[in-house]
Order: C-alpha cells, then structure tokens, then sequence
C-alpha cells in the first residue's frame, strides 16, 4: 500500500468517523472507498467494520463520560437490535429488496422536512412517554430497526437515533448515546464473524481507522457543544448520502 493509499483512507476515515459519531450513516463513505481497493465484496464490508466498531466505540465514550447514558435503556435496546438483525438477516434472501429501496425513497423527503424543522428539535417542548408505554416503544423500536439493519442496512444508525429521539422522546444526547451502543455491538460481532472466515484486510482498516478515531472525537464533542448548528445540518448530509445510494448504487 502506498502512502497515498494510506492517505485516502485516513481522510475517508476521518470525515466518516466525524459524520458518523453525530448522525450515523459514515459506512456511507467508507464502503465505496474500501472498495475502490479491495473491491466490492465481503472483504470490503468486513474490514469496513473495523471502522464502523470504533466510530461508535469512541462516541459512546464520548457521550457516557458526559452523563448521557441510560445504560439499562440501552441495553434493551440493543438486545432488541440484536434480535432483530438475525430475523433481517435471515430473511433477507426471501424479499425482494426492491421494496426497501422504494419505500427509503419515499422516506428521504419527510425525512428532510423533519430534519430541517426546527421546533421539532426543542427539548423543552418534548412530552416524555409514559414509563409503561416506554417500556413497550424501546424494545419494539430496537427490533424495527435491527430488522431494517439486518434485512437491508444504509443508514440504520441514522434511524436508531432518529426513532428513539422522535418516537421514544428520548432526550437528543441520550438517544445518541444508546444509538451508538448498539453500533458497536451489531457491528462488533459482524467483524468477529468476518474476522473468523478471512474477510477483514487489517492494514487497510488500520489506516481508516486512525482517521475514524480522530474524526469521531472531533464530530463527538462539537455535537455536544454545538448540537443545534451540528446536528442536523450533518443529518441532511446523510440523508443525501442515502438517496445517492438507492439511486446510482
């Protein structure tokens, strides 16, 4: 690998690793520029992981060092995550994901408008579930969208994060945090998974993960700084970056 190579990939690493500690989505850039050195395939989305596991460890540590963790929230959530993923997976080769693609395009525009409205976003004006309808919503949340993760995937850390935050009324950093908790954890086993059958290049991960672990602090502890001029402008980015891929593949 030269050290151009090497350069590509800590920029990539870095700009994904920002984006994805703040709105998800940064396997959105990760994974066309692996594959422009190890081709589409297996190899790529294994050593992918490499970065997606780290962007989301160094953010939730980030966040849980703030005090903005629920810790047994999260896990439910996660577990539900896990659960869910399996049954996408394994139902995947069963539907046609022509559908998902359709329905994620039609998702894209109301997705923006809620996005870029801003009153939506004020805490203050957020009326929290009931402990019991909480209850219910987080763990039927977590299989949702570990479903979506599983059966398809672009963006589903956008969506843990958008669903919890909007749907659980989970306070904006909190509903970061546990997003992030379930990253790692869906993309930590897929990597052991990918690791164990040869799939993952390390020097190749190495070099984007440097960048990851550097953009990740920096995008981590802007969005707690700044997250109203943070938050949802890199939001739309990604949604663009999802649309981009349903589109042109």
């Amino acid at each position: 690998m030269t050290s151009t190579h090497s350069l590509i990939l800590f920029l990539a690493g870095g700009l994904a690793g920002f984006i994805d500690s703040i709105a998800g989505g940064g396997g959105l850039i990760t994974v066309p520029t692996v594959a422009l050195f190890l081709g589409m395939g297996p190899e790529t989305i294994g050593t992918n992981k490499i970065a997606g596991t780290i962007s989301a460890l160094v953010a939730l540590t980030v966040y849980s060092l703030q005090g903005h963790m629920n810790w047994k929230k999260g896990w439910k959530f996660t577990l539900c995550i896990v659960v869910g993923s399996y049954l996408g997976s394994t139902l995947n080769p069963y539907l046609p994901l022509s559908i998902f693609k359709a329905l994620l395009l039609l998702t894209c525009p109301p997705l923006l408008w809620i996005i870029w409205k801003k009153d939506l976003w004020i805490e203050k004006e957020k009326v929290p579930l009931s402990i019991k309808r909480e209850r219910f919503m987080i763990p039927l949340l977590g299989l949702a969208c570990g479903f979506y993760d599983g059966v398809w995937g672009p963006g589903g850390g956008t969506f843990m994060f958008l669903s919890l935050f909007f749907v659980a009324q989970l306070p904006l950093f909190t509903a970061l945090a546990i997003s992030k908790l379930a990253n790692m954890l869906s993309a930590g086993v897929a990597l052991l998974n990918f690791s164990i059958h040869g799939y993952v290049h390390w020097d190749v991960g190495l070099w984007l993960s440097t960048g990851v672990v550097l953009g990740s602090l920096l995008g981590s502890t802007l969005a707690s700084k700044q997250a109203g001029r943070i938050i949802r402008p890199t939001l739309v980015i990604v949604v663009f970056l999802l649309c981009g891929k349903v589109l042109f593949g």
